[in-house]
């Protein structure tokens, strides 16, 4: 199903939807790669890519899967090849395949397809010059009030009435420059018919706009895995990120054969509602589930996908009590402040209830075997790499927005969210969302998100695999240019350039619970 919806702030979707775009496949080379471009181009809000035809009809851009040939007389192209242990994103017209394991094969492609798609948006022009958050327009009309009632302001005596006849919001402001004329200021946001119509005209490009964008010549290489993916995890947060790891890791073990056995896997997500603006951006869900929640959803759809799995889902949200839970069962929770105030809770009889948190999570996070987190504020990624640290299991952490990334591996005793961030990782509170409704705005867009939510899924499933690599064969940290398609890895599983101001003040767990509970009491 061809998806309408923008990808807010970094593309010009008028010229998207225009562009030709084909695919070039001779059927050699992992088959599911195509399937991952079509999705990643039905996310975008366009129609698949048709099926390259030599001799036929002339292309903006070309996608050339696996080993297949290069037409001679491709100007504008990218292959994007699977590798035995990676992906590979190249002009090179040389350059072989590889043959991935079935585990891990769905989420190459996912990776693989976002890579070729950024080169499509960055090198077609497509893409923005620079992120725009959000698109109005604002109305102003110079009015003389010298002949409205006495007394009265404008606001009660005046409406400014758009097309359809509804009224649009305004204010008012006095002009200080002896007319006593008075200004009349109404915002329509985009997304109305009145404001799409103006800003379809407008453009912003460059002043270098003939300038073109390089290849991108990419390998990304993780560690090879296959075996039996069996534990439990805690997934905090099925977003954008969270719901593309999910569906990386039930569709490796679908194509692997598996059907879940062994495997508990608890989605804890505080989004009592899937929204429209979720959809161009966030594969588990579809419009049929608008309106309903997503921990909820999401835990149908992979017990879809695997059916003997166990799924659990908590419309919650892990937080600060839940660390104290987890640091202080079956005692008593002294917490100190500062010198002179101390924080003292109840005594716990086991997890049946406590503070309000259910027990049940409080459970589900005692027994994981790793933490997976899709959450959209450092905070919240501090609190999971407490809890992580606190229980020595791995944090598998990822962050996108517009066309940046990075993806993280905690390893229990090698470093934190604050040994590797500093104190604004337990201090930065408000949520990242690509919706203004009094947060930090920013630009989403699947290939992005696809991205790193594949590379948080492939991790997943090298936590929990029983035979091949291990979390400590990945880099710890992969940071990634969407504007030049390129990545910067770093493969010390200690790198924190923080890490040791924090380690003489207590444990990675220590001196976090200690950051964050004083920055509990502050805020």
């Amino acid at each position: 199903m061809r998806r309408t919806l923008r990808q807010e702030g970094l593309v010009d979707q008028h010229r998207l939807q225009s562009l030709r775009v084909a695919v070039v496949d001779d059927g050699v080379g992992t088959s599911a790669l195509r399937g991952a471009i079509d999705q990643v181009a039905g996310q975008l809000g366009i129609d698949p890519p048709e099926e390259y035809v030599p001799r036929e009809g002339v292309h903006d851009f070309l996608i050339c899967i696996g080993d297949s040939r290069v037409p001679q007389s491709a100007d504008h192209y990218t292959r994007v090849q699977i590798l035995d242990d990676g992906v590979r994103i190249t002009s090179d017209i040389d350059s072989q395949s590889g043959s991935p394991s079935a585990l891990q094969e769905p989420g190459l492609c996912t990776i693989g397809s976002a890579l070729a798609w950024q080169e499509v948006l960055r090198r077609t022009g497509v893409a923005l010059p620079v992120e725009v958050p959000k698109k109005y327009i604002t109305v102003n009309l110079r009015i003389d009030p010298s002949n409205l009632p006495y007394s009265e302001e404008p606001g009660d005596v005046l409406r400014i009435v758009g097309p359809g006849g509804d009224a649009i919001p305004f204010r008012s402001s006095s002009r200080d420059d002896g007319t006593g004329h008075t200004v009349l200021s109404a915002r329509i946001d985009e997304g109305t018919e009145l404001a799409d119509s103006i800003l379809g005209l407008i453009k912003l490009e460059s002043s270098e706009s003939d300038k073109s964008e390089p290849p991108a010549e990419i390998e990304l290489m993780i560690p090879q895995c296959e075996g039996d993916v069996t534990g439990s995890v805690t997934v905090a947060g099925v977003g954008g990120l969270g719901s593309w790891a999910m569906h990386t890791v039930a569709m490796g073990i679908a194509n692997s054969g598996g059907d879940g056995s062994g495997l508990s896997i608890h989605l804890v997500d505080p989004d009592t509602e899937v929204e429209v603006h979720n959809l161009n951006r966030q594969v588990l869900y579809t419009a049929d589930d608008l309106g309903m929640p997503k921990a909820e959803v999401s835990a149908r759809r992979i017990s879809e996908i695997l059916p003997v799995a166990e799924v659990r889902a908590y419309v919650d949200a892990l937080g600060i009590a839940h660390l104290d839970g987890l640091m202080n069962q079956g005692g008593i929770i002294q917490n100190e402040v500062d010198d002179e105030e101390e924080m003292e809770i109840d005594f716990i009889e086991g997890f049946d209830d406590f503070a309000g948190i259910s027990g049940d999570l409080l459970e589900a996070l005692n027994s994981a075997d790793a933490v997976l987190s899709g959450v959209d504020n450092l905070r919240s990624r501090s609190v999971l790499s407490a809890i992580s640290s606190h229980l020595g299991v791995p944090m598998i952490n990822a962050g996108a927005r517009g066309f940046v990334g990075s993806f993280d591996v905690f390893l229990g005793d090698q470093t934190c969210m604050v040994c590797r961030y500093g104190t604004q990782a337990v201090s930065q509170y408000r949520p990242m969302s690509c919706q203004e409704d009094g947060e930090v705005p920013f630009s989403a867009i699947v290939t992005s998100t696809a991205l790193f939510g594949a590379l948080e899924g492939l991790a997943l499933i090298s936590a929990l695999c029983s035979g091949g690599s291990s979390l400590s064969d990945w880099p710890s940290l992969i940071i990634w240019s969407g504007w030049s398609n390129s990545f910067n890895c770093h493969e010390d599983h200690g790198f924190g350039p923080f890490k040791q101001a924090f380690l003489a003040r207590g444990s990675h767990s220590e001196h976090l619970a200690e950051l964050l509970f004083d920055a509990e009491v502050i805020a």
